[in-house]
C-alpha cells in the first residue's frame, strides 16, 4: 500500500464530511476534533479496508516513518486573503477541509490533535505566514529555517521534566497543511537515520549523553513566561535517546548548546549540524497537501519565503499530533480550555 493509497481514502473521507454538512455544522463539530478526528479517521479506516488493505500495518509505516507526503487530499480553491499573523485560521470551505484532512489522518494513526497553552494561545491551528509589523518574529517569519523539531524544550513522550511534572511532552507528529505556496517554497526534511550516517560514532555518543541545555524556542517564550513565570530551559539532556525502535532526536540550532562551551560536546553538536545540511531532502507542500512529519526521527526546517505579507502569498497551516493513550491528566491544561491544550 503506498501513500497514494492514503490520500485517496482521506480525500474521500474529506469531500464527504464537506458535501453531508453545512459550514455551520463544520464549525461546529472542528470545536471538538479528538470526536471529529475519530470518526474521520474510522471512515478512512473502513474505506482502506473496503480496498483491501491493512490499516494496521498503514499506521505502523506511518508511524515509523521520517514523514509522510498525502498529495491533494482536499480541495483548496475557496480561500480568502492570506492571513498578516498565526491567529486565527479563518473559516473557508478550504480551510475547514484541510483542518478535517489532517484530523482523519491523525485519527487513523490513533493519534490526538493537540496544541500547548504557552504557544499561541493555545490554539489547534495556526497560520503558517510572513508576518505583518516588525520585531523578531515578523523578521524570522521572512527567513528560512535550519533543521530543528518543535517544542524541543520539552520531554519526549513518556518522560518528565526533572523539575515540573506537569510539563507535557513535545508532539509525536508536525502535520502541515498546503494552502497556497505561489513561490515553491521548499520544506526541508532531514530524517534522522540519513544523519547519523553521515557522522562519526563518537560524535553520536557525545549526543547520547546528558551534557546539552536547551531552551524554549521564540514561538514559546512569552508564554512560557505567562504560564510559569519564567522560561522553561532544561540543563544536562541528551540530544539524542536509545528507544525499543531506534533512537529519538530533539534538537534546535538555535535552541541548544552544550551545557559547558568547548570540548566533544560541542564539535559533535557542530558535527551533527554539518550532517544536517548534507542531508536536506527538500519538499513543496502544494495547495491541498497534507505533510506528516516525524518530530521524533526527523528535522525539519523551510526555504526563504518571499518578502509578501498577505494577498496570494505563502500559506500553510501547522499542527502537532501527539500519542496521549498515557498521558497524565495533570499535563493538560485544566479548568476553562479545550481539553486538547496541553501544559503549560
Amino acid at each position: 500500500m503506498t501513500d497514494a493509497d492514503l490520500a485517496a481514502a482521506v480525500r474521500a473521507a474529506v469531500a464527504d464530511w464537506i458535501d453531508a454538512t453545512t459550514q455551520a455544522q463544520q464549525q461546529m463539530e472542528m470545536a471538538n476534533p479528538a470526536t471529529l478526528g475519530a470518526v474521520l479517521g474510522l471512515t478512512v479506516e473502513h474505506t482502506l479496508q473496503a480496498a483491501g488493505h491493512d490499516p494496521a500495518a498503514l499506521r505502523e509505516r506511518v508511524l515509523q516513518a521520517p514523514y509522510c507526503h498525502l498529495q491533494g487530499v482536499f480541495d483548496a480553491s475557496s480561500l480568502v486573503d492570506t492571513p498578516t499573523a498565526f491567529n486565527p485560521v479563518p473559516d473557508t470551505t478550504a480551510t475547514l477541509a484541510g483542518r478535517a484532512a489532517v484530523l482523519a489522518v491523525h485519527g487513523l494513526l490513533r493519534m490526538e490533535t493537540v496544541s500547548y497553552g504557552a504557544e499561541n494561545g493555545g490554539h489547534l491551528f495556526v497560520n503558517l505566514v510572513v508576518l505583518a509589523g516588525q520585531g523578531a518574529m515578523p523578521e524570522k517569519s521572512k527567513k528560512g529555517l535550519r533543521g530543528h523539531t518543535d517544542g524541543v524544550s520539552l520531554p519526549f513522550n513518556g518522560d518528565d521534566d526533572a523539575n515540573d511534572v506537569r510539563i507535557a511532552p513535545s508532539p509525536d507528529l508536525v502535520t502541515l497543511v498546503g494552502l497556497r505556496n505561489p513561490k515553491a517554497v521548499p520544506t526541508k526534511l532531514m530524517p534522522l537515520d540519513d544523519i547519523l550516517a553521515h557522522m562519526l560514532p563518537g560524535d553520536v555518543a557525545e549526543l547520547k549523553k546528558p551534557q546539552y541545555s536547551i531552551h524554549s524556542q521564540k514561538t514559546f517564550v512569552q508564554g512560557m513566561k505567562a504560564v510559569l513565570g519564567r522560561e522553561l530551559v532544561v540543563i544536562d539532556e541528551p540530544v539524542l535517546k536509545d528507544v525499543g525502535q531506534g533512537t529519538y532526536v530533539r534538537y534546535s540550532h538555535r535552541s541548544v548548546s552544550p551545557t559547558v562551551s568547548g570540548g566533544a560536546a560541542e564539535q559533535a553538536s557542530r558535527n551533527f549540524e554539518a550532517a544536517c545540511i548534507q542531508t536536506v531532502v527538500p519538499l513543496v507542500v502544494q495547495p491541498g497537501d497534507v505533510l506528516v512529519v516525524s518530530n521524533r526521527v526527523s528535522l525539519h526546517g523551510r526555504g526563504e519565503p518571499s518578502g509578501e505579507v498577505g494577498g496570494q502569498s505563502r500559506w500553510l497551516l501547522r499542527t502537532y499530533a501527539l500519542d496521549t493513550s498515557k498521558l497524565a491528566a495533570h499535563k493538560r491544561h485544566l479548568g476553562a480550555s479545550p481539553p486538547h491544550v496541553l501544559f503549560p
